[in-house]
């Protein structure tokens, strides 16, 4: 499988993003009353939405090629998941073992959960035990549906995209996709239009019109999508809304960003910062686990670190959260969600006998 850095960079930046749209809540709850993170970090929040259009992006790297072979899509759907669910349950298990010593630690303003509903990531009315894996529930409905496109021809792929994405806006343009059960909620949410929007710029990345498209016309597509994009994003405050709007916008932005990048390092004109790589490798887990290693900060900072007469403390304070988020993540990637990684991609290439595209994505 190619290895894009930007991508691996760009989910870096999403999770540090959603990571510091945490630590504002964290920080009103545990600070003593004063408070140095800004409102504005709530953008971060898109942090998510550019996930889903890198992970569209990404189903395309991993099955090229690998249409119209049932094994080739049993193995697709095998790495998907497996991806998912054991570093999944390990931050379910965790969190239920809070729940059951201290319950008012998890979720105390959400409601209660269906353990079993969260345990499997299915669709359903109540919060999830771990409340981030909302986003998993998403992930897993891709998954299937690109599995399913997968039994066709690859060329028929953009067709069926477009067909998938009229069908999200008509039904949206007329309906509400909250006004359906839990499991159709998932199906007919637009959010799928970014993983769609990240499929298609995978299929351009990949095609021969690629190349019409100038490095200076990337330069100011970057340009155009950082500056006034991301601004108006903001400023309209697109992430407290979850319909087309929102996501045509995001979606177009975010999309430059990705394909951007992508080109421009293809191109030799980026080398994505190693940091960031680091940061995008080990995102799963950070992503996972943030909230837990947040609380268990906040905690103990309201014990023994705030001062309500100084921001100083506020700037100790975010630090020390960031650094234990980044430093539980590496240990946490390292330790287990690798490991798990590996053993289930060795599985996955002796059980379905393939040879070609391996390893993580």
């Amino acid at each position: 499988m190619e290895r894009i850095y930007s991508l691996q960079g760009l989910r870096g930046v999403a999770v540090l993003g959603v990571v510091l749209f945490h630590m504002t809540a964290v920080e009103h709850k545990y600070s003593g009353g004063d408070i140095l993170l800004p409102p504005l970090l709530d953008f971060f929040q898109l942090g998510v939405d550019l996930f889903f259009i890198i992970s569209g992006f990404v189903m395309v790297i991993v099955s090229r090629g690998r249409f119209r072979k049932i094994a080739e899509s049993k193995r697709f759907l095998f790495n998907r998941v497996s991806r998912i669910y054991p570093t999944y349950w390990l931050y379910y298990g965790l969190t239920l073992a809070v729940v059951l010593v201290q319950p008012n630690m998890v979720n105390s303003t959400h409601g209660s959960s269906n353990l079993l509903m969260s345990f499997l990531l299915l669709p359903n009315d109540k919060v999830l035990l771990v409340m981030v894996a909302w986003s998993l529930v998403f992930e897993l409905w891709f998954y299937l549906v690109f599995t399913g496109l997968m039994l066709f021809r690859e060329r028929w792929l953009p067709a069926f995209l477009a067909l998938w994405a009229v069908l999200l806006v008509a039904f949206n343009s007329v309906e509400n996709w909250q006004d359906y059960n839990a499991a159709l909620r998932i199906i007919l949410h637009p959010y799928s239009l970014e993983f769609i929007i990240g499929v298609a710029l995978a299929l351009l990345f990949y095609s021969r019109h690629c190349a019409r498209i100038s490095t200076p016309m990337i330069f100011v597509a970057l340009a155009v999508a950082l500056i006034p994009g991301v601004g108006l994003i903001g400023y309209y405050r697109l992430f407290d809304d979850q319909g087309l709007v929102r996501m045509f916008s995001v979606g177009a932005v975010f999309g430059v960003l990705v394909l951007g990048l992508a080109l421009l390092e293809r191109r030799h004109y980026l080398h994505m910062p190693p940091f960031l790589v680091a940061v995008g490798d080990m995102s799963y887990t950070v992503y996972l686990s943030h909230l837990l290693v947040l609380g268990v900060i906040g905690r103990f900072w309201q014990v023994f670190g705030s001062w309500s007469s100084s921001l100083l403390d506020n700037v100790l304070f975010a630090l020390l959260m960031m650094m234990a988020v980044l430093c539980y993540g590496w240990v946490g990637y390292r330790c287990f969600e690798k490991p798990i990684l590996d053993r289930s991609n060795d599985f996955s290439r002796r059980r379905f006998r393939l040879d070609g595209i391996s390893g993580r994505a």
